[in-house]
């Protein structure tokens, strides 16, 4: 029983550890009190025999990832703290059936951050953007520490900008998870980030794999704009074609 409930926590915050040596660091914010980024954020992927995110799913998915029109950030506060910066976002959310929420956001841009959606400004390759820490304070799991293992250059509306790459792949219990994080190198800001899995069956939920995508797609930051999402698959499309092929499954099945 232990073990199927920390295949469900685990796979909220799996993280996997970078092979580059680097110290920690001071990290600065490259962003500004009122500065606004604007995330759409899609499940592109969903194939299970269960229905999409059920009420008692306990997962790394949820539905505002893809029953929102846009999520936007807002910079309210920045405040020092040993080794960077404590950054408040108050977070809208735009729902697609009208309404509108609110919440809010503390990101700890030190080596401490465990979320990591923000990131030190101008960043370099190889360095660390999360330290190792205990899970839950519990004991049964350490994380190991993340490190930038490339910085590119993505193209953005108005030209390119640099961005800071993390990348990384690993088996948990059995299930394989992948995982793309790009932040824009001048802000720290998180520009694309991606999520894959392929989750095995537990007490708690049938078998599936999901991809999740968060992309920013505008902001009040000159330059700081990149295409919306163009050419991804709709979740009712993705769910009518798995459909299709289990009921297909079956049929071949009986005969």
């Amino acid at each position: 029983m232990k073990k199927k409930i920390l295949i469900v926590l685990l796979s909220v915050f799996l993280v996997s550890a970078m092979t580059l040596p680097a110290m920690a660091q001071d990290m600065t914010v490259g962003v500004s009190v009122d500065d606004w980024f604007k995330y759409e954020a899609r499940v592109t992927q969903w194939e299970s025999e269960m229905e999409f995110l059920p009420p008692t799913f306990y997962g790394p998915l949820s539905l505002a990832e893809n029953q929102t029109n846009f999520i936007l950030y807002t910079v309210t506060d920045i405040t020092p703290v040993d080794g960077g910066n404590n950054v408040t976002f108050s977070i809208t959310y735009d729902w697609q059936n009208g309404s509108v929420t609110d919440g809010t956001l503390v990101e700890t841009v030190t080596s401490a951050n465990e979320n990591i959606f923000m990131i030190g400004a101008n960043m370099e390759e190889g360095d660390m953007v999360s330290d190792t820490f205990d899970f839950l304070g519990m004991g049964f799991f350490q994380y190991p520490t993340r490190y930038l293992n490339a910085s590119i250059d993505a193209e953005y509306i108005d030209g390119t900008r640099e961005t800071n790459v993390c990348e990384y792949s690993l088996e948990m219990m059995g299930t394989p998870y992948d995982y793309v994080y790009q932040w824009d190198k001048a802000t720290g800001m998180r520009a694309y980030y991606e999520n894959h899995g392929e989750v095995a069956e537990s007490t708690w939920s049938e078998a599936y794999t999901y991809t999740v995508v968060w992309q920013l797609v505008d902001s009040s930051v000159e330059g700081l704009v990149i295409p919306e999402f163009t050419g991804l698959i709709t979740l009712s499309l993705l769910i009518a074609i798995t459909i299709l092929l289990i009921l297909h499954k079956r049929k071949t099945l009986k005969h």
